[in-house]
């Protein structure tokens, strides 16, 4: 059993000297939530969530953009996450973590919140032998740039460990278009008119990046 989280379900406070986390959620076909709340603290679930955490963090944007998060307590170890935005885990998929790059072995309750904290939560399939779940993207590239500029982005795989390889087989979608990457995981695109566009990369057997937006001024000053 497990209980869903949504606005109003909990009696909460916001920690005033938390650091805003930056959290990603992403979902079996969307990209869920992509914000950096102030994490709330309070009672879920019938049980106390003392203290600013990724968890917390997740609760916030919650309740901040309207989804709901399944939580189950566990005596061991606390809350661990069943379900987000009426998805639960199944047989073959679950809810799993991530701090920056690397797979959590703890529950996001368990994650102190701090300034830089950067969080994943994302559905997976997973290696019924290893565990494994599936490779995660990350995207770099220019933020802003002048109108006809172009601009090299970077698409890497990082597995459980964080270990990155180049995303060779990765997608970059911008502007209604997709850009495939090359062997060694980079997309050049040039911009051709002027605005903001947002910018990810996807992958056949992996999770989305997160969503970079492009601002294409008349002007490299722009």
């Amino acid at each position: 059993m497990f209980a869903a989280i949504g606005l109003g379900a909990a009696q909460t406070a916001t920690a005033a000297t938390a650091a805003h986390v930056k959290v990603r959620v992403e979902g079996p076909t969307a990209t869920i939530d992509q914000s950096d709340p102030v994490p709330i603290t309070g009672t879920f679930a019938g049980h106390q969530l003392p203290a600013p955490t990724a968890l917390g963090a997740l609760l916030a944007a919650g309740r901040q953009h309207h989804f709901a998060i399944g939580l189950q307590w566990f005596d061991c170890c606390g809350f661990f996450v069943n379900s987000i935005a009426g998805t639960p885990g199944d047989a073959t998929h679950y809810w799993a973590f991530k701090v920056g790059q690397e797979l959590s072995s703890i529950g996001a309750g368990s994650i102190p919140a701090k300034p830089g904290l950067s969080v994943l939560f994302y559905y997976t399939t997973f290696n019924p032998n290893t565990g494994a779940t599936e490779p995660t993207l990350g995207l770099s590239g220019r933020k802003a740039v002048a109108k006809g500029a172009s601009v090299t982005f970077t698409v890497t795989a990082f597995n459980d460990a964080g270990k990155a390889t180049a995303a060779r087989g990765a997608w970059l979608h911008v502007d209604g278009l997709a850009v495939h990457a090359d062997s060694t995981g980079h997309i050049t695109v040039q911009f051709g008119h002027t605005g903001t566009f947002p910018v990810r990369a996807t992958e056949t057997g992996a999770i989305r990046s997160r969503t970079i937006w492009v601002h294409v001024g008349s002007s490299a000053s722009s």
